[in-house]
């Protein structure tokens, strides 16, 4: 029997405790915390868009900002569009350039290097010079058709 005073005892001092607090006094209400000027300015400009960029690069698959051709010694071209630089030079096999653009610093050749004529000019107007010595004479050569004249002037001889 005490077994059942003792929880019967245990019971209602729990009953007692959990009616406690709904028996209980409201409390007075919460005051709302007052922000400052600064907190108020920062919530503001989270609420406001942020500016556009002035400028933005291009998105892959965009146009490009700059182009670039360069013609070939053959006739083609070669073509290339960039977002920072384009260069072209044209081809020129006197001077052993075949052609090529460079856009954002990638570089694309003609694809047809100039053709080996297997000699330079220097070397065959000093020979035709010494054929035709003491007479004048005429010269021409171009390394982008491997051609060279030369025509001793016998006339002018002395």
């Amino acid at each position: 029997m005490k077994k059942v005073v003792f929880s019967l005892s245990l019971s209602l001092v729990a009953l007692a405790f959990l009616r406690a607090p709904a028996a209980a006094a409201p409390s007075p209400p919460q005051v709302a915390r007052v922000l400052s000027v600064t907190d108020q300015t920062f919530l503001a400009s989270l609420a406001t868009p942020a500016a556009t960029p002035a400028a933005k690069r291009p998105q892959i698959g965009s146009k490009s900002i700059c182009n670039a051709t360069a013609n070939c010694w053959n006739g083609g071209t070669v073509t290339c569009g960039g977002n920072t630089s384009c260069t072209a030079v044209d081809g020129s096999c006197g001077v052993n350039e075949p052609g090529h653009v460079t856009c954002d610093g990638i570089t694309t050749t003609c694809p047809t290097p100039c053709p080996g004529c297997g000699f330079t000019c220097a070397d065959e107007r000093a020979a035709c010079a010494a054929d035709c010595s003491p007479c004048p004479f005429t010269f021409s050569c171009s390394l982008s058709t491997c051609t060279v004249t030369c025509h001793c002037k016998f006339s002018g001889c002395f």
